[in-house]
């Protein structure tokens, strides 16, 4: 049985898309900044692309929020606490994009988030 030439390069890049799945989260509480990165080749990079826009943008102690190979839907929920102080809430590789922003917006809030927003998602099924 011969396989069709077309049918192997879509699966060749549908392979591809689900391998290049990682991301990452991190974020400063101290100065607010956070950095993210997803559809990449590894765990790996996606952490230290999302590290390095966190310091870029102005991030001093920052920890990472969240990181994952699975792909699917990822959202990142921005709010302000009592204080002024940004929180985030991040949901990482949903089946579902209404979960996914549903997860983020009550991870944002349980850190004390108020007024929240969705500053991003994406599917990175499809990346």
């Amino acid at each position: 049985m011969r396989i069709n030439a077309h049918f192997l390069v879509v699966l060749i890049f549908f392979f591809a898309s689900i391998i290049s799945a990682q991301s990452a989260v991190y974020f400063c509480k101290s100065t607010g900044a956070f950095g993210y990165a997803y559809g990449q080749n590894s765990i790996e990079e996606a952490e230290n692309k999302a590290y390095n826009a966190c310091k870029e943008y102005g991030g001093t102690n920052i920890i990472k929020v969240a990181s994952t190979s699975k792909t699917g839907w990822g959202v990142i929920a921005v709010g302000y606490d009592d204080s002024g102080n940004r929180s985030i809430g991040v949901a990482l590789g949903y089946d579902d994009m209404d979960e996914a922003k549903s997860a983020a917006k009550k991870y944002c809030s349980d850190n004390g988030g108020k007024d929240i927003t969705y500053y991003d998602f994406w599917d990175d099924y499809y990346f």
